[in-house]
C-alpha cells in the first residue's frame, strides 16, 4: 500500500522533495512521516544509493526531454556511482586498461576510477598577519602533514654554519632558481633540465641539491614565520617513505646527488659516520649511515639512564671485556651527527633519558678501546653484585607458600597482619591497661602467651625492614661506583689519558612533529645600553606550529635546562643533532647571487599579499613612527640576529585590529625603502619606491661587481595622517 495524500504533502513540505520523489522516500520508510524524515535529514542520497540507478525524467518530475545541463549532471552521477564499485584494475578481463590509443572512443565502454586511494592531510594558513616573522625571532619549516620530523631536522641543520655551507653547495648553483608564489606552502617548482643522452637512468637527480638550496636561502632572509618541505619531501625516493625514515632517506639521497654532480666529493662526508666490528683486527662487519637509530633495550632499561649508557647498550649488549681480540668501535663520527633515540615499549609516554648538552665521540674510538675494555669488565662485576643483591633482597622480602601456588606475598606485610592481629586481641589490650594487674597476668597465661608473640613479631618486622634497607643501601653503593665507572670519556678529566678531546654540542632536537627546539646565533642590538652587558652568542628557542587554533605560530626563548628537561618528558622518542666544533667554527658567508634572487622574490610576493589583506592588527608600539624603523632598512635581516629574544605570541591585540597603524606594520624590514619623498600626499597614500642605485639597499645588493635589482614591484601603503605627519617627519629631515 503506497503513502497517503497528505503524508506525501507532508514529506514533501519539509523536504521541498517533488511528490514522486517524496512517495518513493515514504515507500522505503513504511509510510512514516517521522521515520522518513530522519532519515532524510541523516543522508539525503539514501534513496539514491538504494536504488542504485542515475538520475531519470521520472527523478526529475518531468515528462520533457533532458535539458543539455541536466543530461550531464545524469551522465555525471552515473559515472560516480560505477566509479564507487571499482577503485583500480580493468572493468573485464578482455577488456584494455592503460593509455588512450585511437582517435575515437565510446564512452560507454569506459569507466572512471581512482589512481591510488589516499588521504592527505591539508595545513590551512592563517592570515599575512599571523605569518610575518618577528625582527628577533628565527624562522623555521613547519611541521609536516605526514607527520614526520624532516622539517624540524632541515630547521635545524640551518643553524649550524657547516650544515648549512654544505647544503648550500656552492658548487653545484644554477644560473637561476625559478619561483613560485606558492613553493613556501609546498608547491613544487617544476624546472626544465637538460639530460644528457649517456646519463644512466639511475643517476640521481640534482633535485635534491637544489630544493636543499632553497630551504637555507629562505631561512636565512625570508620575511615570512614559516616555510614548507612539502616540495622536497614530495621528490622521487623520499615520498615513499613512512614517519622518520624520510630523514635516513633525505640524507642518503643528498649524499648520492653530490657524489655524482659535484667535481668532489667531500662534503658529502659531513653527516656520514662509520661503525666497525672486528676480531683480531679482521674486519667483521661494516656499517655507514648518515642517520644512527637508537632503540632502547626495555629489559634492561633504567629510568634516567644516559644517552652514553644507552648507546653502550646498543654498540656493546652482551660484551664483558673478557675477549681482548673482539672491539666495536666507531672509526668515523660525522660531523653533523644526527642520532634518533627511541623507547622500544609502546606504552611509554616519556624518553626518560638523560641527554647531554656536551657529548664526547671519543668513547667510542679505536684508539679508546683498551680503557673501555677494563671498564666494561668492572662495570660487569658491579651489575654481577647488583643482580646478586636484587636476588637476596627478593628472598628476604617474598614469601611463598606451599597452599597457595604461584602466590606470594611480601614478608614484611605478613608480619604486619600477624601482629596486628595478636594485638588486637582482648588477653593483648589487657596488657596495655594501666595500672596492669600482676595477679590478672599469673591467673591466665594466654595473656603471657599474646604478649610474647605479639611483641617477637615486631621485633621480627623491624630485623627485616633493617635488612631490606642494608640492601638498598649496598645496591645504590654499587650504583654510584657503576655511574662513577661510566664517566670514563664523558667529561673532561685531570688525567690526560681520560679527558676526551673530540667535542660535540647539542644544537638541536626533535621531540614531537609539531615543536622544534633550536639554537640560534645572537648578536646585542646596534641600539643596546652599554650598561645591558654583552649577549649570549648563542640562543636555544622552541618553534611551534599548532595548525588546530587562530595564531597557530609561537616561537619562545627558552634556557637550555628546559630543553633538557623537555627531552625527558615530552615524547617516547628524540631526534638530537649535535654538531663538532669544527662544525661551528665554519664561516658563514652570504648567500650567492642567484639565491638571494630567489628569497627577495619571494619577500616580494608576501609584501603583495599582505598589502592585499585586510588591515593587520598593531604588532608595534603606538607611539612609534614610519621614520623609528627606516634606519634600520640597511642592516642585514638575515640570522644571526640582532636583539634580545621576545615571545613570539605577546605582540597581538584582540579581537580588534587598532585603528591606528604604522609603517612597518605593512612593509617588512629588509624590503623598506631608505628614503621617503618629503613631498608624497599622506592623504591619499604614501608610495614607497625603490632606491635608485647604490648597494646594501632594500632590494638590490652587490655581488661580484655588478648590482642585483629584483624587478620594478612598487608596494603601497596608507599611512594615517596622525601617525605619519608631525614628529615623524622632523625626524625624517632631521636624518
Amino acid at each position: 500500500m503506497g503513502p497517503s495524500l497528505e503524508a506525501i504533502a507532508q514529506f514533501s513540505a519539509i523536504t521541498g522533495l517533488p511528490n514522486n520523489v517524496a512517495a518513493e522516500w515514504l515507500k522505503l520508510f513504511d509510510n512514516d512521516v517521522e521515520k522518513t524524515t530522519n532519515a532524510y535529514l541523516d543522508d539525503p542520497d539514501a534513496l539514491q544509493k538504494n536504488e542504485d540507478k542515475g538520475l531519470t525524467q521520472d527523478d526529475l518530475g518531468s515528462n520533457r526531454p533532458l535539458t543539455l545541463a541536466e543530461q550531464e549532471d545524469a551522465d555525471m552521477q552515473e559515472a560516480i556511482k560505477l566509479s564507487s564499485k571499482q577503485e583500480s584494475g580493468v572493468t573485464a578481463p578482455d577488456k584494455y586498461f592503460g593509455p588512450v590509443r585511437n582517435e575515437y572512443h565510446d564512452t560507454k565502454n569506459w569507466i572512471m576510477t581512482t589512481a591510488k586511494p589516499t588521504a592527505k592531510e591539508i595545513l590551512l594558513n592563517p592570515e599575512p598577519k599571523f605569518r610575518k616573522r618577528l625582527d628577533e625571532a628565527p624562522a623555521f619549516i613547519r611541521p609536516s602533514p605526514a607527520g614526520h620530523r624532516l622539517p624540524g631536522v632541515v630547521t635545524i641543520l640551518h643553524a649550524i654554519p657547516a650544515a648549512r655551507e654544505v647544503l648550500l653547495n656552492r658548487e653545484s648553483l644554477q644560473a637561476k632558481y625559478d619561483h613560485h608564489n606558492e613553493w613556501w606552502d609546498g608547491v613544487p617548482i617544476q624546472s626544465a633540465r637538460v639530460v644528457h643522452s649517456e646519463e644512466a637512468h639511475d643517476t640521481p637527480s640534482p633535485d635534491v641539491i637544489y630544493e636543499s638550496q632553497r630551504l637555507m636561502a629562505f631561512l636565512d632572509e625570508t620575511e615570512r614565520s614559516y616555510g614548507s618541505s612539502e616540495a622536497l619531501s614530495a621528490l622521487p625516493g623520499l615520498r615513499e617513505c613512512n614517519g622518520d625514515y624520510v630523514i635516513r632517506e633525505y640524507l642518503d639521497t643528498w649524499s648520492g646527488a653530490v657524489k655524482c654532480h659535484n667535481r668532489s666529493d667531500r662534503i658529502a662526508h659531513i653527516f656520514q659516520s662509520r661503525g666497525l666490528r672486528t676480531h683480531s683486527g679482521v674486519l667483521q662487519s661494516e656499517d655507514i649511515t648518515n642517520y644512527l637509530d637508537l632503540s632502547v633495550h626495555e629489559p634492561s632499561f633504567e629510568p634516567g639512564q644516559t644517552l652514553y649508557e644507552t648507546m653502550d647498550a646498543i654498540m656493546w649488549p652482551d660484551w664483558d671485556g673478557s675477549d681482548p681480540e673482539h672491539e666495536v668501535f666507531l672509526d668515523e663520527v660525522a660531523d653533523v651527527f644526527i642520532v634518533r633515540i627511541g623507547r622500544g615499549n609502546d606504552k611509554a609516554k616519556s624518553l626518560d633519558i638523560k641527554v647531554p648538552p656536551v657529548w664526547y665521540s671519543d668513547r667510542y674510538h679505536k684508539s679508546s678501546q683498551p680503557r673501555i675494555r677494563q671498564m666494561l669488565a668492572a662495570r660487569a662485576v658491579i651489575k654481577k653484585e647488583i643482580d646478586e643483591l636484587d636476588t637476596r633482597k627478593n628472598k628476604a622480602s617474598v614469601f611463598t607458600g606451599k597452599t597457595l601456588p604461584g602466590k606470594s606475598v611480601e614478608i614484611s606485610r605478613l608480619l604486619q597482619i600477624a601482629q596486628q592481629h595478636f594485638e588486637k586481641s582482648p588477653e593483648y589490650q589487657e596488657t596495655q591497661r594501666e595500672p596492669v594487674s600482676p595477679v590478672s597476668q599469673d591467673g591466665n597465661p594466654k595473656i603471657e602467651t599474646y604478649s610474647r608473640v605479639a611483641g617477637e613479631l615486631k621485633v621480627l618486622s623491624e630485623r627485616v625492614s633493617s635488612k631490606l634497607q642494608a640492601f638498598e643501601e649496598s645496591k645504590d653503593k654499587a650504583r654510584e661506583e657503576l655511574r662513577e665507572l661510566s664517566k670514563l670519556f664523558t667529561e673532561p678529566s685531570d688525567i690526560p689519558e681520560e679527558s676526551p678531546q673530540d667535542r660535540f654540542t647539542l644544537r638541536g632536537v626533535c621531540a614531537n612533529p609539531s615543536t622544534v627546539y633550536v639554537q640560534e646565533r645572537t648578536r646585542s642590538s646596534p641600539d643596546a645600553d652599554l650598561f645591558d652587558g654583552p649577549a649570549n652568542d648563542w640562543q636555544w628557542w622552541k618553534l611551534t606550529y599548532n595548525a588546530y587554533v587562530a595564531q597557530p605560530v609561537s616561537c619562545d626563548p627558552l634556557r637550555e635546562i628546559e630543553v633538557l628537561k623537555a627531552i625527558r618528558d615530552e615524547a617516547p622518542s628524540a631526534i638530537l643533532v649535535y654538531a663538532s666544533d669544527r662544525a661551528m667554527s665554519v664561516e658563514q658567508r652570504d648567500l650567492p647571487s642567484q639565491l638571494k634572487s630567489f628569497v627577495q622574490a619571494d619577500n616580494q610576493a608576501f609584501v603583495a599579499e599582505f598589502a592585499s589583506s585586510p588591515s593587520p592588527e598593531r604588532r608595534t608600539s603606538p607611539k612609534r613612527r614610519a621614520s623609528d624603523d627606516i634606519g634600520f632598512a640597511s642592516y642585514p635581516r638575515s640570522p644571526p640576529r640582532d636583539r634580545p629574544p621576545p615571545s613570539y605570541n605577546g605582540d597581538y591585540t584582540f579581537p580588534q585590529p587598532p585603528r591606528n597603524t604604522s609603517y612597518d606594520d605593512y612593509i617588512p624590514i629588509s624590503l623598506r625603502p631608505d628614503t621617503i619623498n618629503e613631498d608624497m600626499d599622506l592623504d591619499e597614500g604614501v608610495e614607497m619606491l625603490e632606491r635608485e642605485g647604490g648597494t646594501g639597499g632594500a632590494f638590490g645588493y652587490e655581488a661580484q661587481g655588478e648590482e642585483y635589482h629584483l624587478g620594478d614591484y612598487v608596494p603601497e601603503i596608507e599611512m594615517d595622517l596622525e601617525e605619519a605627519s608631525g614628529e615623524g617627519r622632523d625626524s625624517r629631515g632631521a636624518g
